[in-house]
Protein backbone atom coordinates (compact mmCIF):
# COMPACT_ATOMS: atom_id res chain seq x y z
CA UNK A 1 0.00 0.00 0.00
CA UNK A 2 1.45 3.26 -0.93
CA UNK A 3 2.27 5.77 1.59
CA UNK A 4 0.51 9.51 1.87
CA UNK A 5 1.98 12.45 2.04
CA UNK A 6 0.54 16.00 3.49
CA UNK A 7 0.52 18.86 1.16
CA UNK A 8 3.49 20.87 0.98
CA UNK A 9 1.88 24.02 -0.68
CA UNK A 10 -0.61 26.47 0.10
CA UNK A 11 -2.11 25.58 -2.94
CA UNK A 12 -2.12 21.97 -2.54
CA UNK A 13 -3.91 22.15 0.94
CA UNK A 14 -6.63 24.58 -0.67
CA UNK A 15 -7.06 21.58 -3.38
CA UNK A 16 -7.31 19.01 -0.36
CA UNK A 17 -9.60 20.77 1.60
CA UNK A 18 -12.22 21.63 -1.02
CA UNK A 19 -11.78 17.94 -2.38
CA UNK A 20 -12.77 16.65 1.27
CA UNK A 21 -15.71 19.28 1.64
CA UNK A 22 -17.01 18.40 -1.86
CA UNK A 23 -16.86 14.61 -1.62
CA UNK A 24 -18.51 14.85 2.08
CA UNK A 25 -21.28 17.17 0.45
CA UNK A 26 -22.19 14.37 -2.34
CA UNK A 27 -21.83 11.62 -0.18
CA UNK A 28 -25.47 10.12 1.21
CA UNK A 29 -26.21 8.68 4.26
CA UNK A 30 -23.73 8.72 7.58
CA UNK A 31 -20.41 10.80 6.17
CA UNK A 32 -16.81 8.90 7.03
CA UNK A 33 -15.80 12.52 7.85
CA UNK A 34 -17.35 13.87 11.41
CA UNK A 35 -19.89 16.70 11.16
CA UNK A 36 -17.30 18.99 13.31
CA UNK A 37 -14.02 18.45 10.81
CA UNK A 38 -16.35 19.44 8.25
CA UNK A 39 -17.03 22.30 10.06
CA UNK A 40 -13.68 23.26 11.22
CA UNK A 41 -12.69 22.36 7.42
CA UNK A 42 -14.62 24.74 6.25
CA UNK A 43 -13.84 27.61 8.05
CA UNK A 44 -10.29 27.04 8.40
CA UNK A 45 -10.67 26.97 3.97
CA UNK A 46 -12.28 30.31 3.54
CA UNK A 47 -9.95 31.94 6.22
CA UNK A 48 -6.93 30.59 4.83
CA UNK A 49 -8.11 31.62 1.36
CA UNK A 50 -8.47 34.63 2.79
CA UNK A 51 -5.13 35.10 4.03
CA UNK A 52 -3.52 33.63 0.89
CA UNK A 53 -5.46 36.64 -1.30
CA UNK A 54 -4.54 39.13 1.23
CA UNK A 55 -0.72 37.96 1.08
CA UNK A 56 -0.99 37.40 -3.20
CA UNK A 57 -2.65 41.03 -3.30
CA UNK A 58 0.31 42.57 -1.73
CA UNK A 59 2.72 41.02 -3.20
CA UNK A 60 2.05 41.58 -6.65
CA UNK A 61 1.74 45.45 -5.34
CA UNK A 62 5.28 45.56 -3.97
CA UNK A 63 6.82 43.81 -6.95
CA UNK A 64 4.27 46.51 -9.35
CA UNK A 65 5.85 49.33 -7.16
CA UNK A 66 9.87 48.01 -6.81
CA UNK A 67 9.55 48.87 -10.93
CA UNK A 68 8.81 52.24 -10.36
CA UNK A 69 10.69 52.66 -7.24
CA UNK A 70 14.34 51.68 -9.43
CA UNK A 71 13.87 54.02 -11.65
CA UNK A 72 13.96 57.10 -9.19
CA UNK A 73 16.75 55.11 -7.03
CA UNK A 74 18.87 55.24 -10.16
CA UNK A 75 17.93 58.83 -11.23
CA UNK A 76 18.34 59.83 -7.35
CA UNK A 77 21.85 58.03 -7.73
CA UNK A 78 22.92 59.86 -11.15
CA UNK A 79 22.09 63.10 -9.51
CA UNK A 80 23.87 63.00 -6.31
CA UNK A 81 27.26 61.66 -8.23
CA UNK A 82 27.22 64.42 -10.89
CA UNK A 83 26.98 66.58 -7.82
CA UNK A 84 30.23 65.03 -6.27
CA UNK A 85 32.01 64.98 -9.45
CA UNK A 86 30.99 68.50 -9.99
CA UNK A 87 32.60 69.66 -6.15
CA UNK A 88 35.77 67.82 -7.01
CA UNK A 89 36.73 69.28 -10.17
CA UNK A 90 36.25 72.61 -8.90
CA UNK A 91 38.20 71.54 -6.01
CA UNK A 92 40.71 70.40 -8.58
CA UNK A 93 40.32 73.49 -10.27
CA UNK A 94 41.36 75.26 -6.54
CA UNK A 95 37.90 77.55 -6.71
CA UNK A 96 37.22 75.52 -3.43
CA UNK A 97 39.22 74.53 -0.66
CA UNK A 98 39.47 70.60 -0.37
CA UNK A 99 38.76 71.07 3.23
CA UNK A 100 35.18 72.01 2.77
CA UNK A 101 34.40 68.44 1.35
CA UNK A 102 34.24 67.42 5.90
CA UNK A 103 31.20 69.46 5.34
CA UNK A 104 29.64 66.48 3.15
CA UNK A 105 31.25 63.94 4.66
CA UNK A 106 33.67 63.21 2.12
CA UNK A 107 37.34 62.73 2.72
CA UNK A 108 39.52 65.50 1.84
CA UNK A 109 42.26 63.99 0.41
CA UNK A 110 39.97 61.57 -1.88
CA UNK A 111 37.83 61.91 -4.85
CA UNK A 112 35.99 58.35 -4.94
CA UNK A 113 32.47 58.25 -4.79
CA UNK A 114 30.68 57.27 -1.77
CA UNK A 115 28.13 54.22 -1.39
CA UNK A 116 25.29 54.47 -2.88
CA UNK A 117 24.64 50.56 -3.88
CA UNK A 118 21.85 50.37 -1.37
CA UNK A 119 18.68 52.40 -0.74
CA UNK A 120 19.59 53.00 3.11
CA UNK A 121 23.08 54.25 1.62
CA UNK A 122 21.62 56.71 -0.48
CA UNK A 123 19.21 58.07 1.98
CA UNK A 124 22.18 58.97 4.39
CA UNK A 125 24.70 59.82 1.80
CA UNK A 126 22.31 62.15 0.16
CA UNK A 127 21.26 64.32 3.42
CA UNK A 128 25.04 64.80 4.20
CA UNK A 129 25.51 66.30 0.40
CA UNK A 130 22.33 68.47 0.50
CA UNK A 131 23.39 69.77 4.04
CA UNK A 132 26.68 70.30 3.34
CA UNK A 133 25.80 72.40 0.03
CA UNK A 134 23.31 74.68 2.22
CA UNK A 135 25.96 74.98 5.31
CA UNK A 136 28.40 75.92 2.30
CA UNK A 137 26.70 78.66 0.62
CA UNK A 138 25.54 79.90 4.40
CA UNK A 139 29.58 80.61 4.87
CA UNK A 140 29.52 82.32 1.61
CA UNK A 141 30.66 80.21 -1.16
CA UNK A 142 29.04 80.24 -4.35
CA UNK A 143 26.14 77.73 -5.77
CA UNK A 144 27.53 75.06 -7.67
CA UNK A 145 25.50 74.55 -10.77
CA UNK A 146 25.07 71.46 -13.33
CA UNK A 147 23.57 70.17 -11.51
CA UNK A 148 22.20 72.19 -8.98
CA UNK A 149 21.81 71.26 -4.87
CA UNK A 150 17.83 72.22 -5.83
CA UNK A 151 17.57 69.94 -8.74
CA UNK A 152 19.38 67.17 -6.59
CA UNK A 153 17.36 67.78 -3.89
CA UNK A 154 13.72 67.43 -5.96
CA UNK A 155 15.45 63.96 -7.09
CA UNK A 156 16.36 63.06 -3.59
CA UNK A 157 12.82 63.89 -1.89
CA UNK A 158 10.91 61.69 -4.95
CA UNK A 159 13.28 58.74 -3.93
CA UNK A 160 12.51 59.27 -0.25
CA UNK A 161 9.07 59.60 -0.81
CA UNK A 162 9.09 55.94 -3.13
CA UNK A 163 11.39 54.44 -0.92
CA UNK A 164 8.89 54.72 2.46
CA UNK A 165 5.43 53.66 -0.11
CA UNK A 166 8.10 50.44 -0.83
CA UNK A 167 9.10 49.84 3.02
CA UNK A 168 5.29 50.09 3.35
CA UNK A 169 4.35 47.48 0.82
CA UNK A 170 6.71 45.14 2.18
CA UNK A 171 5.61 45.17 6.18
CA UNK A 172 2.59 44.52 5.01
CA UNK A 173 3.63 41.53 2.27
CA UNK A 174 5.55 40.40 5.41
CA UNK A 175 2.72 40.47 7.99
CA UNK A 176 0.65 38.96 5.32
CA UNK A 177 2.95 35.90 4.90
CA UNK A 178 3.59 35.74 8.88
CA UNK A 179 -0.41 34.99 9.11
CA UNK A 180 -0.43 32.17 6.11
CA UNK A 181 2.80 30.86 7.98
CA UNK A 182 1.30 30.41 11.13
CA UNK A 183 -2.30 29.26 9.75
CA UNK A 184 0.02 26.11 8.19
CA UNK A 185 0.02 24.10 11.00
CA UNK A 186 -3.34 24.06 11.88
CA UNK A 187 -4.69 23.08 8.05
CA UNK A 188 -2.16 20.41 8.54
CA UNK A 189 -2.90 19.03 11.73
CA UNK A 190 -6.56 19.20 10.53
CA UNK A 191 -5.79 17.32 7.37
CA UNK A 192 -3.87 14.71 8.98
CA UNK A 193 -6.84 14.06 11.13
CA UNK A 194 -9.81 13.93 8.50
CA UNK A 195 -7.45 11.77 6.42
CA UNK A 196 -7.30 9.22 9.29
CA UNK A 197 -10.93 9.40 9.52
CA UNK A 198 -11.73 8.74 5.31
CA UNK A 199 -9.01 5.71 5.64
CA UNK A 200 -10.51 4.00 8.67
CA UNK A 201 -14.21 4.01 7.15
CA UNK A 202 -12.66 2.83 4.09
CA UNK A 203 -10.53 -0.15 5.47
CA UNK A 204 -13.33 -2.83 4.99
CA UNK A 205 -12.67 -2.14 0.86
CA UNK A 206 -10.36 -4.07 -1.01
CA UNK A 207 -6.49 -2.53 -1.51
CA UNK A 208 -7.56 -0.85 -5.06
CA UNK A 209 -10.40 -0.09 -4.63
CA UNK A 210 -9.61 1.57 -1.01
CA UNK A 211 -6.85 3.33 -2.73
CA UNK A 212 -9.20 4.91 -5.11
CA UNK A 213 -12.05 6.23 -3.04
CA UNK A 214 -9.73 8.02 -0.58
CA UNK A 215 -7.75 9.69 -3.30
CA UNK A 216 -11.20 10.77 -4.65
CA UNK A 217 -11.97 12.21 -0.83
CA UNK A 218 -8.30 14.52 -1.13
CA UNK A 219 -5.50 11.75 0.14
CA UNK A 220 -2.14 12.15 -1.56
CA UNK A 221 -0.59 9.09 -1.85
CA UNK A 222 2.91 8.51 -3.05
CA UNK A 223 4.65 4.81 -4.29
CA UNK A 224 7.86 3.90 -2.96
CA UNK A 225 10.61 2.90 -5.26
CA UNK A 226 10.79 -0.15 -6.91
CA UNK A 227 7.10 -0.60 -5.21
CA UNK A 228 4.61 -2.56 -7.72
CA UNK A 229 1.51 -0.07 -8.54
CA UNK A 230 -1.82 -1.39 -7.45
CA UNK A 231 -4.24 -2.68 -9.97
CA UNK A 232 -7.58 -3.66 -10.37
CA UNK A 233 -6.67 -7.07 -10.53
CA UNK A 234 -5.67 -6.98 -6.61
CA UNK A 235 -8.89 -6.96 -5.85
CA UNK A 236 -9.93 -10.43 -7.54
CA UNK A 237 -10.01 -13.10 -5.22
CA UNK A 238 -7.79 -15.75 -5.30
CA UNK A 239 -8.80 -18.96 -6.53
CA UNK A 240 -7.54 -22.18 -4.07
CA UNK A 241 -7.91 -25.68 -5.87
CA UNK A 242 -9.23 -28.17 -4.07
CA UNK A 243 -6.99 -31.52 -4.38
CA UNK A 244 -9.05 -33.92 -6.43
CA UNK A 245 -11.00 -37.49 -5.24
CA UNK A 246 -10.10 -40.62 -6.47
CA UNK A 247 -13.60 -42.34 -6.54
CA UNK A 248 -13.07 -46.29 -6.69
CA UNK A 249 -14.80 -48.62 -8.69
CA UNK A 250 -16.39 -51.19 -7.75
CA UNK A 251 -13.76 -54.01 -8.55
CA UNK A 252 -11.39 -51.71 -6.81
CA UNK A 253 -13.73 -51.71 -3.52
CA UNK A 254 -14.80 -55.45 -3.78
CA UNK A 255 -11.01 -56.14 -3.80
CA UNK A 256 -10.27 -53.91 -0.72
CA UNK A 257 -12.95 -55.30 0.63
CA UNK A 258 -11.86 -58.78 0.36
CA UNK A 259 -8.27 -58.06 1.62
CA UNK A 260 -5.32 -60.55 2.60
CA UNK A 261 -7.27 -63.62 1.36
CA UNK A 262 -7.54 -62.23 -1.97
CA UNK A 263 -4.29 -61.36 -2.76
CA UNK A 264 -3.42 -65.07 -1.66
CA UNK A 265 -5.76 -66.69 -3.92
CA UNK A 266 -4.11 -64.56 -6.80
CA UNK A 267 -0.92 -65.51 -6.03
CA UNK A 268 -1.79 -69.60 -5.71
CA UNK A 269 -3.82 -68.97 -9.40
CA UNK A 270 -0.37 -67.06 -11.07
CA UNK A 271 1.79 -70.25 -9.85
CA UNK A 272 -0.61 -72.90 -11.63
CA UNK A 273 -0.80 -70.24 -14.68
CA UNK A 274 3.11 -70.79 -14.43
CA UNK A 275 3.43 -74.40 -13.93
CA UNK A 276 0.51 -74.88 -17.05
CA UNK A 277 2.57 -72.62 -19.02
CA UNK A 278 5.89 -74.72 -18.64
CA UNK A 279 4.11 -78.59 -19.22
CA UNK A 280 2.49 -76.39 -22.17
CA UNK A 281 5.75 -75.65 -23.96
CA UNK A 282 7.78 -79.24 -23.12
CA UNK A 283 4.67 -80.93 -24.82
CA UNK A 284 5.14 -78.77 -27.79
CA UNK A 285 8.78 -79.55 -27.64
CA UNK A 286 8.66 -83.45 -27.88
CA UNK A 287 5.56 -82.54 -30.89
CA UNK A 288 8.36 -81.03 -33.11
CA UNK A 289 10.95 -83.40 -32.37
CA UNK A 290 8.63 -86.39 -33.59
CA UNK A 291 7.52 -84.76 -36.34
CA UNK A 292 10.99 -84.26 -37.90
CA UNK A 293 11.94 -87.64 -36.83
CA UNK A 294 8.72 -89.36 -39.13
CA UNK A 295 9.74 -86.78 -41.76
CA UNK A 296 13.88 -88.08 -41.69
CA UNK A 297 12.13 -91.52 -42.13
CA UNK A 298 10.06 -91.18 -45.04
CA UNK A 299 13.26 -89.56 -47.05
CA UNK A 300 15.39 -93.10 -46.12
CA UNK A 301 13.80 -95.98 -46.02
CA UNK A 302 17.03 -97.86 -45.00
CA UNK A 303 16.35 -95.75 -41.57
CA UNK A 304 13.13 -96.68 -41.46
CA UNK A 305 13.71 -100.21 -40.58
CA UNK A 306 15.81 -99.69 -37.83
CA UNK A 307 13.14 -97.39 -36.34
CA UNK A 308 10.42 -99.92 -36.99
Amino acid sequence: MPYRRLPNTDQARLRTLRAILGASATQQGDSVVSYKSQLEAKTLLQNFEHAISLYQQMYERQITANKGFQEVFQNAKLYLSHFIQVLNMSIIRGEIKAEIKRLYHLPADAYSMPNFSSADALVEAGAHIIEGEAERIRLGGTPLYNPTIAKVNVHYDIFKEYRLNQLSLQQNTQRYAVQVNAMRDSVDALIADIWNQIEAGFLSLPPYQRLETCKSWGVIYYYRRGEALLTPADDLPTLQIEPQKVVASEETKTEVEQGPALREHLLFDESERQESAADTSKMHTLLQKKKRNRTANQKSPLLSLFFQ
